[in-house]
């Protein structure tokens, strides 16, 4: 499973810049700022559609199963099916199907369970080259800080609600749409180097 590192995304005033030092250049601003919270109800909406297809494949591998049952006993009572090719399908499918959405469920779960316990609120400050991502705890205590480049993550991909970032194979960080300007979307979205949405006609 990935480890999310987001949530309950609420934006940054722009006031709350850092405090720069005595004697050297201002910073230049963030091109955007957000922030994001873990907690569960997001986490649920990061792999919603994920959730939705294992929890299809886990239905339909215990009808399978169910099924292979059913004509299984019917076999025994002395009923000849004419291939049993469908018995073996039944069977083999059923239990990948199963055993798919089963592990699934599982690993998401115990993934939730580590990162609730985190309880981390991540500020993000996206710059034209790089991310500067802040951890804190909830009571305002600066865990890390990490300046990642565009360029350095594995990919970044768009979905409906997230612009989902990956450093690498197992994380990822989550930046919640739903919070943002239209205008700080195509901002990010040329940050990201990401296609332009396309503007539906009515």
């Amino acid at each position: 499973m990935e480890e999310l590192y987001m949530n309950e995304a609420e934006q940054q005033n722009s006031d709350d810049l850092p405090a720069q030092q005595d004697g050297q250049a201002a910073e230049p601003s963030p091109c955007v700022r957000t922030r994001v919270t873990v907690d569960a109800t997001l986490q649920k909406r990061i792999s919603r559609k994920a959730r939705a297809v294992m929890l299809c494949l886990t239905i339909v591998g215990i009808a399978m199963l169910l099924a292979y049952i059913v004509l299984f006993v019917v076999t025994e009572e002395g009923v000849v099916l004419s291939d049993d090719f469908w018995l073996d399908f039944l069977l083999w499918v059923g239990a990948v199907f199963f055993a798919f959405g089963l592990v699934f469920f599982i690993s998401s779960g115990r993934a939730n369970k580590k990162q609730l316990a985190l309880c981390l609120i991540n500020e993000y400050e996206f710059y034209p080259d790089a991310v500067v991502i802040n951890d804190y705890r909830p009571g305002g205590e600066r865990v890390s800080t990490a300046r990642l480049k565009y360029s350095d993550f594995e990919k970044i991909r768009e979905s409906g609600e997230f612009f989902l970032l990956y450093p690498n194979r197992v994380t990822l960080y989550p930046v919640d749409k739903t919070i943002l300007s239209a205008e700080e979307c195509v901002t990010l979205r040329t940050l990201f180097c990401l296609p332009a949405k396309k503007i539906k006609q009515g």
